[in-house]
């Protein structure tokens, strides 16, 4: 399990580092801190208090697939990137293993304010939207003047991808999504810390306001 553990972890630092370069030689903009704020509030909202698994959640999870007969989601972003990069999805407990062991590892690897912005720029969005820069081409989104609402329905994407033929009953979740992440955003406006690295107090203002959850 070890030499699979490094090996794994030697091909997710040289994919990290291949997706730093593509980012930084491309002329398109990256996903906003306002998009990043989305996706940590809907997706992991104890982004800036765990290692890169949260427990709390895991726990959660397990109680209400085992006592209450729902599956519930448990993933945090540095786990979602994980899976993305690896492209390994197969429901094993010794592939969840990895993926936990490989996030944590790549939560002490890169600045934690990154691991948003990564995930936003290779995630899959829908049919014809494998990465950030293709869903906004085909939605006509510009980065750097997109409304909070169409920002959140971009974000909102990533738990409802957009089908080649999407029906209206899709098109309500995708906006019933994008309002319940603005309404989130809002419950934590001037209070979620997503900012650019090196931000003082940045991380124990996060963990001061995640108590309040």
């Amino acid at each position: 399990m070890r030499i699979l553990i490094k090996a794994e972890w030697q091909q997710l630092q040289e994919s990290i580092d291949k997706l730093e370069f593509q980012i930084a030689s491309s002329n398109f903009p990256t996903p906003t801190f306002q998009m990043c704020n989305f996706l940590i509030v809907g997706e992991d909202h104890r982004f800036y208090y765990h290692p890169g698994v949260d427990p709390l959640a895991i726990c959660r999870a397990f109680w209400k697939t085992a006592f209450c007969g729902s599956r519930q989601g448990a993933s945090t972003i540095a786990m979602q990137l994980v899976r993305t990069i690896t492209g390994r999805y197969e429901r094993t407990w010794k592939r969840k293993l990895l993926e936990i062991i490989l996030a944590v590892l790549l939560t002490r690897y890169l600045p934690k304010d990154r691991l948003p912005i990564l995930y936003l720029w290779c995630a899959y969005y829908g049919s014809g939207m494998n990465n950030f820069k293709q869903a906004c081409s085909r939605l006509h989104i510009d980065p750097h003047s997109v409304c909070a609402f169409e920002a959140a329905k971009l974000v909102a994407r990533l738990k409802y991808p957009e089908p080649r033929n999407c029906d209206s009953a899709r098109y309500r979740k995708i906006h019933r999504r994008g309002l319940h992440l603005l309404a989130l955003n809002d419950r934590v406006k001037g209070h979620l810390c997503f900012y650019p690295e090196g931000r003082n107090g940045t991380i124990q203002n996060c963990i001061n306001i995640i108590k309040t959850f």
